[in-house]
This record gives C-alpha cells, structure tokens and sequence, in this order.
C-alpha cells in the first residue's frame, strides 16, 4: 500500500487526489473483532466514502479544469490539495496500525468479513453506497492498490471521524451545502423501506448530516401513515404511533411492507398497557422490549 501514499510526495492535482482517495475505501477490509458491529462499521465506512464522492460531485471535482492543475496558484484549490492529502494521510496511518497489529496476533483471529456475512438488509445499502461511490469516482485511480485489513473498532472509528472533519473543511471552502443536502436526498430515492432508512440513519449519525437527515424526513414521511386523532393515557400505560423495529428486524431478512395505513379515531390506554399504532417487524411490541 506505500505506492498508494506516494501520491502525496507526488503533488498530485485535486481531481487525482479526489480519485485516488474514493478508491482507497474499497480496499479496506473488515476484521473478525468486529464481531457483532461489523455491519454499522462497514456501513459507516461506506458512509464516509459517499459523502467524501457527494463533495466532488458538488464541486465537479472531475470536470473543473481548475482541479486538474498540477502546480496551482489559486488559495482555495491548493487548501483544498492540502486536505486531501491529509485524507490520503489518513489512509497510511490506519494501515500502519493495521501491520502492526497483524505482527503481533495469531492468523486465526486475522479471519476477515466478506460482503456474504452482512445480513440483506446492510449488504442492500452497503451495495448501494459502494456503487454509488464508482459512479461519483469517474475515472479510474492512477495508484496501484492492494487489500488490507482494519482489525480494531476505536481505529476504524477515528479514521472515519478524521475524514469527516475534513470533508467539514471541504465543504467550508466552497458553497455547496444545499447541494450536498439535495444530493443526499437522490441517494436514498431507491431506499423506500424504514427498516433500511433507520439503518442508515443510525449509520451515518456524526459524520453525514446531510444523509442522516434526509433518512430521518423519509422515515418521518413513511410514519406519517400512523396516526391517531386523539390519544390519553392513564398511570404507566404507553402509545406508540408508528412502526417499530427490533434489532432482529435490523439484521434479518424480514418481510416488510410500506404501504400500510393504522389509523385510531380514539385512543385511552390505562395501568400498564401497552397500544401501539403501526407495525412491529423482527419480535414482539415495543412495551415488551
């Protein structure tokens, strides 16, 4: 992988820093250790990697003839060389961690994820995420990569943080915010479940603002379809108006459907009941939780 970061010392243009930093997400593979967490990691990984793609679509990163000057004298477009060389950065730290780790730590517990280990509902997004970020890519990377493992959760967990705050940085020297905001929309268009949309939701919480919202206004819209007119509750009883989803129904292959309408004239619910309005999916309601 020391040939991917030698584009740095390289003083490669934008649009080829951009190209190369998109393509050293996919070459990142998850460890065992992840264990149970190994579906959000990879999510927020994938995350990291479209939201970096959404700003070079913004700023057409690859059609601006100003991002592919080697040598530029513009402010903007060499701050903007400097942080994507830190991305690129980045990348070379997490895999140095990454070889040491393997220096000291038998094979067997060096065992990685495929994309076959994700259940349907996270291998549909990451799929989503993945292919989007190719698209966005447009053209291909001028290093030569190869694999390479991440094995510990806090360093998968800084990267993407790091990345972020850059991407923050970014986004502060061109104005693209409601741009990004409109792009973040078109790229859940396809997720029309909530299941997946609270997935994602939870996925891209503090290092996509864009995407979490526009997940959080679609799931808001599908619960609309619950309602209740008028609603009382009496000592511990609970309401819920809207679908709930377990943590089975997260990382199942479940049957879900959309389309339904709960509604209640009037609801009173007393003592330690429980009335919900909606759908349950993956167990039982949400006052048995």
């Amino acid at each position: 992988m020391a040939e991917v970061f030698s584009i740095v010392a390289g003083a490669l243009n934008v649009a080829a820093l951009f190209n190369n930093c998109v393509d050293c997400f996919g070459f990142i593979q998850l460890g065992r250790r992840f264990g149970r967490d190994f579906e959000r990691c990879q999510l927020r990984l994938d995350i990291a990697r479209t939201r970096l793609g959404r700003w070079g679509e913004a700023v057409k990163v690859n059609d601006d003839p100003r991002f592919s000057i080697s040598s530029p004298t513009d402010k903007s477009i060499q701050l903007t060389q400097s942080i994507l060389e830190e991305v690129a950065l980045l990348f070379q730290s997490a895999r140095k961690t990454s070889e040491r780790y393997e220096l000291v730590t038998d094979q067997q517990d060096l065992v990685l994820f495929e994309d076959k280990d994700m259940k349907p509902i996270g291998r549909a997004l990451h799929n989503n995420l993945r292919n989007l970020a190719r698209t966005r890519q447009g053209r291909t990377s001028l290093a030569r990569k190869t694999a390479w493992a991440l094995h510990d959760g806090k360093a998968l967990e800084k990267m993407v943080d790091q990345i972020a705050g850059l991407v923050d940085d970014l986004e502060k020297i061109y104005p693209v915010e409601a741009v990004c905001h409109k792009l973040a929309e078109i790229e859940i268009e396809e997720v029309k479940d909530e299941a997946s949309l609270a997935m994602l939701e939870d996925a891209a919480w503090g290092i996509d603002t864009a995407l979490s919202d526009a997940a959080a206004q679609k799931i808001y819209a599908i619960a609309g379809r619950s309602s209740a007119k008028s609603i009382s509750t009496e000592d511990d009883a609970r309401v819920q108006v809207g679908s709930v989803f377990t943590e089975a129904a997260l990382h199942r292959e479940i049957r879900i459907n959309d389309q339904t309408i709960n509604s209640a004239e009037t609801v009173f619910a007393r003592g330690r009941s429980g009335v919900q309005i909606g759908n349950t999916y993956g167990g039982r309601g949400f006052w048995n939780r």
